[in-house]
């Protein structure tokens, strides 16, 4: 209950600060320091002492969530609302901020507790030792975050030396990838499930990646993305040529 509350309180300080600024999309700033800031309110909260196990997932998280927060501050200063944002508001009926609160703020809530279940049934755990499990989903989910940032700073250079004309990242890992950031997220993700298999029920810990899973391939990911480009006289033989998440290429 007590994290239920900590998530509620930081998602409607997020829709607070978001309407002072008139822009709900101030939200995806949100979205990463959501993820530290539970793992701080579970650790303070919860009845023992981190071992071993806690202070490895905790450090993950912390640097993931740091690390997206900073990237989407800076390529989001200068843009105003996120156009998803309004495209999902045209066909809102009633106040727009009474929407906005439930149709994303709390929504968004409740996805963040989904995915961040590995993280709960870690830090609620007795203390515990590094695992062989622990140390796999440990490298696996340092590799996720590296294969996330090296996207992140590849689209960044073709978004600042590319001309408009030019739709189709092909730099480093984009080359072989259409989306190699959301394959670095799921990599991330499924490493800090897989460190939690070492804790009793850790197997439900896996609900939270699956989650996330499906949210960027069928959801608000890959299809809202893949479908502003379709038209696109270049995309068949792009989306032919390129993989839509493994970065390896593709014959």
């Amino acid at each position: 209950m007590f994290i239920l509350l900590a998530a509620w309180l930081y998602f409607t300080g997020f829709f607070i600060i978001s309407f002072m600024k008139k822009d709900i999309s101030f939200i995806d700033v949100g979205w990463g320091p959501a993820f530290s800031w539970l793992v701080l309110a579970g650790i303070l909260h919860g009845p023992y002492e981190p071992g071993q196990l806690q202070v490895l997932v905790a450090s993950l998280v912390f640097a993931w969530s740091l690390r997206l927060a900073w990237y989407l501050h800076g390529r989001n200063k200068a843009k105003g609302e996120d156009p998803r944002y309004k495209e999902l508001a045209k066909d809102w009926k009633g106040n727009y901020w009474v929407n906005a609160y439930f149709r994303v703020f709390m929504v968004q809530m409740i996805l963040c507790l989904l995915v961040a279940l590995p993280i709960f049934l870690v830090i609620s755990a007795p203390p515990a030792s590094l695992t062989v499990t622990a140390v796999i989903g440990g490298v696996m989910a340092i590799l996720g975050l590296g294969i996330e940032s090296i996207a992140d700073l590849q689209m960044a250079k073709f978004q600042k030396t590319t001309p408009r004309t030019s739709k189709f990242c092909r730099l480093g890992l984009w080359q072989y990838s259409r989306h190699p950031n959301y394959f670095g997220e799921l990599v991330f993700w499924f490493g800090v499930a897989v460190a939690s298999l070492s804790v009793s029920y850790g197997f439900l810990g896996l609900i939270g990646p699956l989650t996330l899973t499906v949210l960027l391939l069928k959801v608000s990911g890959v299809p809202m993305i893949e479908e502003k480009y379709r038209s696109h006289p270049e995309w068949d033989k792009y989306e032919s040529e390129t993989r839509v998440l493994l970065p390896l290429p593709k014959y």
